[in-house]
């Protein structure tokens, strides 16, 4: 017989801002009761796909970019329930608009490379 699938197990959505203040959004689920554990360890997974997968993403780029030191890691809600989490993630998402999800919404890694050229060009200029 297959197990029921469990849908009550706590996710944390969490709040990653890089040295420049742009934001993350994200989500993960916890392990055991350890809220802050479980965003930490998500964060160091976002810094294996970062340096070690060379992960094309806004986040990646940001922590290639500016090294791991500088960014801020925050819990902002804990949720009951996986759909539950994932709706209000995206809600939260859409309300704030966080920078660094913006892929695939108007924002792109080479619009970001785009702006930092046009940037250096003009103070040289």
């Amino acid at each position: 017989m297959a197990r029921k699938k469990r849908n009550d197990r706590n996710h944390v959505i969490y709040q990653i801002t890089s040295p420049t203040g742009e934001r993350y959004i994200g989500i993960t689920f916890v392990r055991g009761r350890a809220f802050k554990r479980s965003a930490k360890i998500r964060w160091e997974a976002h810094i294996r796909n970062a340096l070690d997968y060379d992960r094309q993403n806004l986040l990646s780029v940001a922590i290639r970019e500016h090294g791991i030191e500088g960014f801020r890691r925050e819990v902002l809600e804990i949720i009951r329930g996986k759909q539950s989490a994932h709706d209000r993630e995206r809600e939260l998402i859409a309300t704030t608009q966080p920078e660094l999800n913006m892929e695939g919404m108007g924002r792109k890694i080479n619009s970001i490379k785009v702006l930092k050229s046009c940037k250096t060009s003009a103070s040289v200029v």
